[in-house]
């Protein structure tokens, strides 16, 4: 009887713990899965891509996140409105109506400058009654900011923040979001509250979150170290009580959600409190887009215009960033002319496409040139390699004359670019030696860099080839006169 007793509590012992082995299997597996999962839900969209300039190829990593486009942010008029102000010229501007950033119109800013103040609002009168705008909408007219938005620049700055951000256990998204809109390729640009460095940073937060700020050392200017404030910044502080705003609230989030990073977004440039105090005046009964827009129509506090605009901002400068960085598989041309001359080669078109694509390669260059990313020598060759082309497939046609390449010269005259205007003349003068437009562009460039009596030389040339060139006549005049 008591063998039987021993081998029964034998055999409890091997099932309990057969029981207890399986189930800390159980528990480790379970473990590994929550693991996997989590990490899955907090996978950063991180694409690494060759960045080839002019004169090198880096290997840079960037933000990519699909919610963008798969939940439809990208089709909101908001963001849409953004975009086109981004890629607008600041020599042009948009009407539109404040609160749905509806576009009325579009307008040169010289005309508009000419109107009164009783003209403008006239002008938006009649833009309200075309469009169907009712008379209490605000409407507005918003400047174009592409010479701000220079995603070119910036590219450097978030390939290194995002090592950063990483080291530091916050998101990556944040840096690219911030690095887009606050002061896109810029190191040393202070705000006018005093704000500084690529992420923007006042100066008690920077010394708060462990930088050297004092009247010999700012090292908000640090890439590596302005990235850490803010990395620190997020961490401790916005991601945190955002959470508590929204746990309040009682709405349910994720921290991968896109509308929970604008929401973030929101906190570092407004502050939390001024999030809070939005949140509680919408009294929201869940989160998601649908928050996020009545965000953007919301005031409260500090939290104004320039903070509803924020976030829309990010999403904005996203799309437009992500149609820059995505349009080849592997690369990323900053010189345009080069990625479209490099298309070209390994494509073959009829004869006719073929000669309108390379005289768009040529615009392209003459745009990279503008926009300063490529030297005037790479210019000109890159010019004279498409028309070398272009006179092999048609002789005949020139997508080009002299008036085009003196427009670019004008172009960086009005830029102050004395230096590169006078090499453009000066190839136009060897291509085109019979134009009077040329002497007169190179004129007008040695007149603006001092040089008086070269330029009487070059106004003489262009009123003997042209007679009525009266702006010649004008100039020649004011520099004889005793």
């Amino acid at each position: 009887m008591q063998s039987k007793i021993i081998s029964v509590c034998k055999l409890k012992n091997k099932l309990n713990h057969i029981f207890f082995k399986t189930l800390l299997i159980v528990v480790f597996v379970c473990m590994l899965f929550f693991a996997k999962a989590q990490s899955n839900v907090n996978a950063i969209p991180i694409v690494e891509k060759y960045v080839v300039s002019y004169n090198d190829v880096t290997r840079m990593k960037f933000m990519n996140d699909d919610q963008l486009y798969n939940e439809g942010w990208q089709s909101l008029p908001q963001p849409q409105f953004w975009q086109k102000i981004m890629l607008l010229s600041p020599d042009s501007a948009m009407i539109s109506v404040a609160g749905t950033r509806q576009i009325l119109n579009k307008i040169a800013l010289c005309d508009w400058n000419k109107m009164t103040e009783t003209e403008h609002n006239f002008y938006k009168e009649s833009l309200r009654c075309a469009n169907g705008v009712c008379e209490s909408s605000d409407v507005l007219v918003t400047i174009g900011k592409k010479d701000f938005y220079d995603y070119k620049k910036a590219m450097p700055i978030i390939n290194r923040s995002i090592d950063v951000f990483k080291q530091n256990g916050v998101d990556p998204w944040y840096a690219q979001a911030i690095l887009l809109i606050e002061s896109p390729g810029k190191m040393n640009t202070k705000s006018g509250v005093g704000a500084n460095g690529p992420f923007q940073l006042m100066k008690a937060v920077a010394k708060k979150e462990g930088l050297i700020v004092n009247g010999k050392i700012d090292e908000r200017t640090n890439v590596e170290k302005s990235a850490m404030g803010a990395a620190r910044l997020l961490k401790t502080i916005c991601i945190p009580y955002t959470k508590m705003i929204l746990d309040s609230a009682h709405l349910v989030y994720n921290e991968t959600d896109l509308w929970f990073r604008l929401l973030v977004l929101h906190s570092y440039h407004a502050g939390a409190g001024n999030v809070a105090g939005v949140i509680k005046k919408i009294n929201p009964s869940e989160g998601g887009m649908a928050l996020i827009q009545q965000v953007w129509q919301t005031t409260w506090g500090g939290f104004r215009n320039a903070s509803q605009n924020y976030s829309q901002l990010a999403l904005a400068a996203f799309c437009n960033f992500d149609e820059l960085v995505m349009q080849q598989k592997d690369s990323v041309y900053l010189i345009d002319g080069d990625r479209m001359y490099n298309s070209y080669c390994t494509c073959k078109y009829a004869p006719f496409d073929e000669c309108s694509y390379l005289g768009n390669c040529i615009k392209s260059y003459q745009s990279d040139l503008l926009a300063g990313s490529i030297p005037f020598d790479y210019f000109a060759a890159k010019v004279k390699a498409v028309q070398t082309q272009l006179s092999g497939i048609a002789p005949a046609q020139s997508p080009y004359t002299d008036e085009h390449f003196n427009d670019i010269g004008f172009q960086l005259l009005r830029a102050r670019k004395m230096d590169m205007a006078y090499k453009v003349f000066k190839l136009n003068e060897t291509t085109y030696p019979g134009s009077w437009s040329v002497y007169h562009g190179l004129g007008q460039t040695c007149l603006m860099m001092g040089q008086k009596t070269q330029a009487l030389e070059y106004y003489r040339k262009s009123i003997k080839l042209n007679p009525d060139n009266a702006d010649g006549a004008k100039a020649i005049s004011q520099l004889t006169r005793k």
